[in-house]
């Protein structure tokens, strides 16, 4: 890679710069705008803060199919609802018994992460309809500031790279670092980074893309994640190819093109490492989209201390394997290529073989099946029959 604004480790660090809780994306959305600018990549705003970035390959009257990668910009939080005693709402999925003890966190007084006031979450109890938290703080904080684990900035070391928020700002990292690279390589492809907001909170933002059409109902959507590491999805051992979550299996046209991808990475580099696992520890925006009827598929960079949960419950730093990401932009370029090239969605290939094969076996089966029971041909199946 040339420059940083392609190294994905170097983006992950740019954007980790920011702080991000839901709700509160609007200085790591001014960072991937920031980046797309340096790239000369068009960057629009849905009128709900998502972020759509083209890189516009397929030229006019292009046939292949659009290929999206989407990842989310916020991260487990905390938001600010009550000033005397100071009480705040958890925005998120940070277990409950992490606030068992002192949490030290930073306060941000506008969603810009401008101004900033040490603080702590000094218990919890039931809210109404959320985790209420206990806080103190250096100095006077407004209702409506957001908090952050205070777990120290980026830092590597032995290939581990730890942060405040992996989760996801390692996708928006492998996202930007193939948009970027399709656009310097003119890959002939249309290739869309789609960076969310409120993730950790349901789903929202990409939901709210889907229901608006911002993408052609033809689109391949990826949904990069950094998804807790299980048995099958090591950390160091590759991105995965995720093929499902907790709620739903995701579609074998997204697979397919994905295994297209891992063949073109590894026939480049025989050591490139890539691993494929239904990873059931949560549920990802493939989800959102495939209600929506798009074609979905699934990245993961298996992550240690999911959601700043340590160690006996302690908070702490998310990591992630700087192999991992780097051989996941990877991915997301070699993908971007085979579309680019000629779509092989599995149903098409099934049939064309079914098509080609179909005689030969109505020849055959007459030799050794006479007198047996026909099924009957279903009407308007096209030559397909029904079982009696």
């Amino acid at each position: 890679m040339t420059s940083d604004n392609a190294d994905p480790v170097a983006l992950l660090r740019r954007l980790g710069a920011h702080p991000t809780a839901p709700y509160h994306e609007a200085g790591i959305a001014r960072e991937i705008a920031a980046v797309c600018r340096e790239a000369s990549l068009p960057c629009r705003v849905d009128p709900y803060g998502n972020l759509i970035v083209w890189h516009r390959g397929a030229g006019a009257g292009g046939r292949r199919r659009p290929i999206a990668f989407g990842a989310h910009m916020d991260h487990p939080g905390l938001e600010v609802v009550e000033t005397e005693p100071l009480t705040g709402r958890l925005l998120g999925g940070t277990p409950r018994r992490c606030f068992d003890r002192p949490v030290p966190v930073r306060f941000f007084h506008d969603d810009l992460g401008r101004q900033e006031t040490a603080g702590w979450v000094m218990g919890h109890s039931d809210g109404p309809g959320y985790t209420a938290l206990s806080l103190e703080a250096a100095q006077p904080v407004p209702a409506g500031s957001f908090a952050v684990y205070d777990v120290g900035p980026f830092q590597e070391g032995d290939g581990l790279l730890h942060q405040p928020a992996a989760d996801d700002l390692a996708g928006c990292a492998a996202i930007l670092s193939a948009l970027v690279r399709c656009a310097r390589a003119a890959v002939p492809a249309d290739v869309a980074g789609v960076f969310t907001r409120c993730e950790e909170v349901g789903l929202i933002g990409a939901t709210l893309v889907a229901r608006q059409r911002l993408l052609p109902r033809s689109t391949v959507v990826v949904s990069l994640e950094a998804s807790r590491a299980l048995p099958g999805a090591e950390i160091g051992g590759g991105p995965v190819l995720r093929v499902g979550d907790a709620t739903m299996a995701f579609h074998p046209d997204g697979e397919a093109v994905l295994r297209r991808a891992r063949t073109r990475l590894q026939q480049r580099d025989p050591q490139a490492r890539v691993q494929r696992q239904l990873m059931s520890g949560g549920t990802c925006e493939a989800v959102a989209y495939a209600l929506a009827g798009y074609v979905t598929a699934g990245v993961a960079f298996p992550l240690g201390n999911y959601h700043n949960a340590g160690p006996d419950f302690t908070i702490a730093a998310e990591y992630i394997h700087r192999r991992d990401l780097e051989t996941g932009a990877d991915l997301l370029l070699a993908a971007a290529e085979c579309l680019a090239e000629a779509p092989e969605p599995i149903a098409e290939r099934l049939a064309q073989r079914a098509d080609e094969a179909a005689g030969r076996l109505q020849e055959t089966a007459g030799a050794w099946t006479l007198g047996w029971g026909r099924a009957r041909r279903a009407p308007g199946a096209g030559g397909r029959s029904a079982p009696q």
